[in-house]
C-alpha cells in the first residue's frame, strides 16, 4: 500500500526552509510539491531540497488538489501545507490510520483537546458553524470539517467526484465522504501560527463559499 504526500504552496519559503527538514521522505512513498504559481522563490527552494515540483493546472485550493491526485498513482494521498499550521509529525498519524482501513482521516483543530493558535474567533466561529451544520444535514459527528490536513484513499477520492476547485474544496470531500457513508475518522491535532507569508483566506469570501458549497451538496445526489 503505497502513500503519496501533496505539499500544497503558495509563495511559502518561509514555511518550506523550516518545515520540509522535519519530514523524513521515508515517512511516505513520494512527496510531491504542488506549487500554486510563487514568486518568493519556493519553486527554486523546492528544486534545491530535490523535492518533485508540478505546477497546478488549476487555479486554487481544490485545483491543487486535482493536479497533485493526477500526478501521482499511490493508493492513499496525505494531504499538507508547509505554513507552520499543520504538525508534520501528524503526517504519520494520518498514514497510520488511513492504513487501519479509514477511507478518510482528518486531523480535528477544534476537538476537546486541540489547541489553536491561528484561526481567529470569526474564523473559528465560521468552522464550528459550518461543521455543525454538516453534522446536522449528513449525519456527521465531527469537530472539523474543513481542515487541509488529511489523509484519503484513492479509491475513497473517486467516489467523491471530487470537482471543488476553490477553498470549500476539503469542505466538499467531507460532506461528500459523509454522503456516501465512508469511514472517516478525526484525530484530535493542534494549529500552529503562520510561519510567513500572507495568510490567503477572506474570512466572509470563504463564508459565502461555504454557504453556497452547503447548499449545492444538499440539492445533489453527491
Amino acid at each position: 500500500m503505497s502513500t503519496a504526500l501533496l505539499v500544497l504552496t503558495l509563495n511559502e519559503i518561509d514555511g518550506m526552509r523550516q518545515i520540509m527538514p522535519n519530514i523524513k521522505k521515508e515517512w511516505v512513498d513520494e512527496i510531491v510539491i504542488v506549487d500554486g504559481g510563487s514568486t518568493d522563490g519556493t519553486v527554486d527552494e523546492a528544486k534545491k531540497m530535490g523535492l518533485n515540483l508540478i505546477h497546478q493546472k488549476n487555479r486554487g485550493h481544490g485545483g491543487a488538489i486535482i493536479t497533485g491526485v493526477n500526478s501521482t498513482k499511490s493508493d492513499n494521498i496525505i494531504i499538507f501545507g508547509p505554513d507552520g499550521n499543520h504538525d508534520p509529525n501528524e503526517i504519520l498519524i494520518l498514514k497510520e490510520k488511513i492504513e487501519e482501513g479509514y477511507d478518510q482521516a482528518i486531523i480535528s483543530r477544534f476537538s476537546k483537546t486541540s489547541v489553536n493558535l491561528d484561526a481567529g474567533w470569526l474564523d473559528s466561529f465560521g468552522n464550528k458553524m459550518f461543521t455543525k451544520l454538516a453534522n446536522i444535514f449528513f449525519q456527521g459527528n465531527l469537530t472539523d470539517a474543513l481542515n487541509e490536513s488529511r489523509a484519503i484513499t484513492r479509491k475513497a477520492m473517486s467516489e467523491l467526484e471530487f470537482d471543488a476547485l476553490g477553498l470549500d474544496s476539503t469542505f466538499q470531500m467531507t460532506i461528500r465522504g459523509l454522503k456516501l457513508k465512508q469511514k472517516i475518522i478525526e484525530i484530535p491535532g493542534n494549529e500552529g501560527e503562520r510561519i510567513g507569508g500572507e495568510r490567503k483566506i477572506n474570512s466572509f469570501r470563504t463564508g459565502a463559499l461555504l454557504g453556497r458549497r452547503l447548499l449545492k451538496e444538499l440539492t445533489t445526489k453527491k
